[in-house]
């Protein structure tokens, strides 16, 4: 069987005619001209992910490093040096999906070791399944929210409104939660302690989006600080809410164990 696909003169994606291009120049598609096998499909994999000098890479460096040019650069119009924001946190998804796989299978040593009441484990599975089975939309709920509360929290600066706050924070949820898992599982599956991890994650993760901030702003030490701690207060009485909320949802449809 040839390994060739039919001859065809327009891109497959747009419908451009692209003769002897190796691109397509209205939609940047690559022309295929191979049928997918093994080889092919690892370098594809290689040249998108492991190249140091792709957009995967870079991105995930410089929002390290210079997360400025990165999420800046994204809302003034810098679509192609680095990954899209949405393709971003579809990675991240999926890497936080594994995390939640791999915690699935340990979740009764976990609870366990940091629970002795059997009421208090039954809650904390009931409230990890839910976690898991809804990560992605609690993802989605997530960075909206916390668009809005640093929208609040930099209402006397004018830079970036609401939906650019919304992209902000799409980047620095998606790349603290990569970052996180890649960390957190190792030590998570030799201390057996969420509450351990837990007390990484949070520090870490505020740490990070006031870095984030502070970059885009362009403001003093002193001022993130201040900026932090009202983000902070303003996110503690929307979690009490949130808390208070959802123990009476879970006592209503009978998910909380009686004593």
């Amino acid at each position: 069987m040839s390994n060739n696909l039919t001859k065809t003169n327009f891109c497959k994606n747009c419908g451009y005619q692209i003769d002897y291009y190796s691109f397509c120049p209205d939609c940047g598609a690559k022309k295929i001209t191979n049928r997918i096998t093994f080889k092919n499909l690892t370098q594809e994999f290689s040249d998108r992910f492991l190249n140091l000098d792709n957009s995967f890479i870079r991105t995930f460096i410089h929002l390290f490093t210079k997360p400025k040019e990165v999420i800046d650069g994204f809302i003034n119009g810098l679509r192609k040096r680095y990954i899209n924001v949405f393709s971003y946190f579809a990675i991240s998804l999926t890497i936080a999906s594994l995390y939640s796989f791999v915690l699935g299978k340990y979740k009764d040593v976990i609870f366990s070791n940091v629970f002795t009441n059997v009421n208090q484990i039954e809650v904390s599975k009931i409230a990890s399944d839910i976690s898991f089975e809804y990560q992605s939309l609690i993802s989605f709920l997530t960075i909206p929210l916390l668009a809005l509360i640093s929208r609040l929290v930099f209402l006397n600066y004018k830079k970036y409104n609401l939906t650019e706050h919304f992209v902000i924070h799409l980047y620095a949820y998606s790349h603290i939660t990569m970052v996180i898992s890649f960390i957190t599982l190792p030590l998570l599956l030799i201390v057996k302690n969420i509450f351990l991890i837990l007390w990484i994650q949070f520090p870490v993760s505020i740490i990070y989006i006031a870095y984030v901030l502070s970059s885009l702003y362009n403001i003093s030490l002193k001022k993130i600080l201040l900026k932090t701690l009202l983000f902070l207060l303003i996110m503690s009485i929307l979690f009490i809410i949130f808390s208070i909320v959802t123990g009476i949802i879970m006592a209503k449809m009978g998910l909380i164990p009686n004593k």
